[in-house]
């Protein structure tokens, strides 16, 4: 078998970066992988428009080695290359929350382990502004923390310093208020909201089970809406979320959607797995099926 690592080199910790090798090494010793090409990026869309150059066959696989922004760059340019290469993931970013939700392998054996079993499937993107992302768009409360966060702070702390700096804006942002007017296929709603987030899985930030009802898989978005409230009502939504019982509680609107387009009365950053948006009105779409994805083999979601 016949590989292609595009990796990243500025993701993640020097750590991790440094055990490429030995993923390589693992595949080759181990698995019937005997040819390993590789491809470093050195700027925004290196790794889009490397795998949109992918032809059919020319790889029994690709591995993704980077952040949220990475393998989205990656997806996007294998969905445009229409070369339907099956795709590995190697999440090297800070929080991971699309690896941990499908419970991707990341020391080099279980992934050495998830390629020799090979076992695919077939897994839905978001697209947006002409480019796909694997687990969430988000607007409103906190969701610019991904932006303010230094490279620096990430490679210290971790996820930790997204809370740190979560908790430095609290109060400025607990009196954002935004008004949304929403087209989810056929429905049509406005809603004065804290929070907007359309994902592809449920966990977010982080979080597992934001959105319980997401599949990656059931040509679907989730978009769940936190609406304005005070101090005391988003507490209840959090308490609500501990147990399991949010998309119940009254501050929620829960909406599974195919197309979703979102319009705002403030120009907003938004996010899209780490990446700046650009400009309301968001239109989102859900491509079914769109990548297949090597997964290891466990029940799938």
């Amino acid at each position: 078998m016949k590989c292609l690592f595009i990796i990243n080199p500025s993701s993640g910790t020097h750590a991790f970066q440094k055990s490429i090798d030995q993923f390589i090494g693992q595949l080759i010793l181990h698995t019937n992988v005997n040819t390993i090409d590789t491809y470093f990026t050195r700027g925004k869309n290196d790794g889009l428009e490397r795998a949109a150059k992918l032809t059919k066959n020319e790889y029994d696989f690709i591995v993704a080695v980077g952040g949220d922004g990475t393998i989205n760059e990656i997806i996007t340019g294998l969905i445009k290359s229409e070369s339907k290469i099956p795709l590995a993931i190697l999440a090297a970013g800070t929080v991971n929350d699309f690896a941990t939700y499908l419970n991707l392998p990341n020391t080099p054996e279980a992934f050495r382990d998830m390629i020799a079993r090979f076992k695919t499937k077939k897994i839905d993107a978001g697209y947006v502004d002409d480019h796909c992302f694997a687990n969430v768009l988000s607007g409103g409360m906190f969701s610019d923390i991904g932006f303010l966060v230094t490279k620096e702070e990430k490679k210290k702390f971790g996820p930790l310093a997204y809370y740190i700096n979560g908790l430095k804006m609290l109060p400025e942002q607990l009196g954002l208020s935004l008004h949304l007017k929403i087209k989810a296929d056929e429905i049509e709603f406005e809603e004065d909201a804290a929070l907007f987030m359309i994902t592809n899985s449920s966990h977010v930030g982080g979080f597992p089970g934001v959105t319980p009802y997401a599949s990656t898989s059931d040509g679907k978005l989730d978009l769940i809406i936190i609406k304005k409230g005070n101090v005391a009502e988003l507490l209840n939504v959090f308490m609500d979320y501990k147990r399991n019982l949010h998309p119940q509680n009254p501050m929620i609107r829960y909406v599974q959607a195919k197309d979703i387009t979102i319009s705002c009365d403030e120009d907003i950053v938004y996010d899209i797995d780490g990446e700046k948006g650009q400009t309301f009105p968001v239109h989102v779409e859900c491509l079914r099926h769109a990548v297949s994805l090597i997964i290891p083999d466990q029940d799938e979601k």
